[in-house]
């Protein structure tokens, strides 16, 4: 997701002695949610893997953003959220009283004490890094189905209605219009965002752009962007699309044909890239795939049996991913470094 900050090397480094397997005992293993100890997962050109983490066990968890290394918040598709810090899970509650998330990536957090949530139809909530606020209503939304932020003082969503309201640190604003539900919206300033809806659409701080039909093959699922100038957005269809600052590129295939038996071709689910020459996307068969800024490796298997939902890395050496049965796996190894 945009706007990547550094934080707490504390805690950073007390999750790279978890990863490790150097200090204290895991979670949940990758198939279920009994505890096993904290050895490292599968290792490979997509960095070493933690083994499951259980954050919220036989839940599906759609949401994870990581603004640090080291501190995360994660949300399932009821609207429960979760803080994940130095790999250790901790109940947050709902950001919204008897939720209904709309959209999966209603979830953000811009540093370690903010984080906005809008998993209601109109209602908006904000963390302050130990608990949720009182909810704000904004009277005209229709269902938010994404949101982003940069710093405390901007924030963006989009409801399914293709209307949007834009958060300046102390009000949200009127309507802004938009061009229908967004799957991701990722901002790398107040002047630049872009939103995957049917088709990408930018934000140029003052409105959206009406999205091109760019992929015609899949829908797309998630984006991330590192600057104005590259983004990367990935669709149902297992390919990855690349802004370069005034266009996307055509479909690129990234997630081919899995070998596993009994399987179809999967689509990437989400994608996180806080640099230019690093991302990392993940699937609906529970894979890895990395990209160096000019070519994306194969899948690593990290968590068979389970959809991977969701992936944030705030840096290159440390990436946390979600899945559906309510597990957490984090990676504080750079891969390819």
């Amino acid at each position: 997701m945009g706007g990547r900050r550094r934080w707490g090397g504390a805690l950073a480094a007390g999750l790279l002695c978890l990863v490790l397997a150097s200090c204290g005992k895991g979670h949940a293993a990758p198939t279920g949610p009994t505890s096993t100890t904290s050895t490292t997962g599968p290792s490979s050109a997509s960095g070493a893997w933690s083994k499951a983490i259980a954050v919220a066990p036989g839940a599906d968890l759609s949401v994870v953003s990581c603004p640090v290394a080291g501190f995360c918040v994660a949300g399932t598709t009821a609207g429960t959220t979760f803080r994940i810090a130095a790999g250790k899970p901790a109940a947050l509650g709902a950001a919204v009283p008897s939720a209904s998330p709309q959209g999966v990536s209603y979830l953000n957090c811009a540093s370690a004490t903010f984080c906005a949530a809008a998993p209601n139809l109109d209602q908006v909530a904000l963390f302050n890094g130990t608990s949720w606020s009182s909810p704000v209503t904004i009277p005209a939304a229709q269902g938010f189905t994404a949101i982003d932020c940069v710093g405390a003082s901007f924030c963006i969503t989009i409801d399914g209605e293709g209307n949007s309201f834009a958060f300046n640190g102390t009000r949200w604003s009127g309507n802004l219009g938009a061009w229908g539900a967004a799957n991701q919206i990722s901002c790398v300033s107040p002047q630049f965002c872009v939103a995957a809806e049917g088709g990408p659409s930018v934000w140029d701080g003052q409105t959206w752009t009406q999205p091109n039909d760019d992929d015609a093959q899949g829908q797309l699922n998630s984006v991330s962007c590192a600057s104005a100038t590259f983004c990367i957005a990935v669709d149902s269809d297992g390919n990855a699309l690349t802004w370069n600052g005034t266009a996307f590129s055509a479909p690129a295939p990234v997630a081919t044909e899995p070998p596993l038996s009994g399987t179809d071709a999967s689509g990437l689910t989400g994608v996180s890239c806080p640099t230019t020459t690093f991302c990392r996307a993940v699937d609906s068969i529970g894979r890895i795939f990395d990209f160096d800024g000019t070519t994306w490796t194969g899948g690593t298997l990290i968590d068979n049996g389970h959809a991977l939902t969701s992936i944030s890395c705030p840096t290159v050496s440390y990436c946390v991913t979600v899945d559906r049965a309510g597990n957490a796996f984090v990676s504080a190894t750079a891969a390819g470094a």
